[in-house]
Formats: C-alpha cells, sequence, structure tokens
C-alpha cells in the first residue's frame, strides 16, 4: 500500500515544482511561474494562498527542508 504524501520523505517533487515553492517562500516578488504552478502546490498541501502573497504550509517546508539534505 503506498504511503500518503503527509510524510515529508514521500513527497516527490519536480525540480520545477521546488523551484517555485522555494521561490515562494523567499518571497519572490517576481514569480516566473504561472497561476497552474500555484494551484499544483496548493493541491499537493505545500503551498496556499495569502494576503498579498503566497505562502509555504507547514507540509511544504517540510518538503523543502528533506529535499535540502
Amino acid at each position: 500500500m503506498a504511503e500518503t504524501a503527509t510524510n515529508p520523505e514521500t513527497i516527490v517533487m519536480t525540480d520545477p515544482e521546488w523551484i517555485a515553492l522555494e521561490s515562494i517562500n523567499e518571497e519572490t516578488r517576481r514569480f516566473i511561474f504561472g497561476e497552474a504552478m500555484l494551484r499544483l502546490l496548493q493541491g499537493r498541501g505545500l503551498a496556499e494562498p495569502g494576503d498579498e502573497l503566497w505562502k509555504v504550509t507547514p507540509q511544504g517546508q517540510q518538503a523543502l527542508e528533506s529535499r535540502s539534505h
């Protein structure tokens, strides 16, 4: 049986997804990815809309940390 995506070690991100999530985490004002990427990350529970900028969720932060190790 497959593990759920709530375990950060099981989250597999493509390079563009990882770059986009890292850009959101750094509060990049000039986001090079489109709305589709934001919605994809939101659907995976990795990012969510904020007041003015998108923000990384706790699950997204764990995924970033686990990938950087």
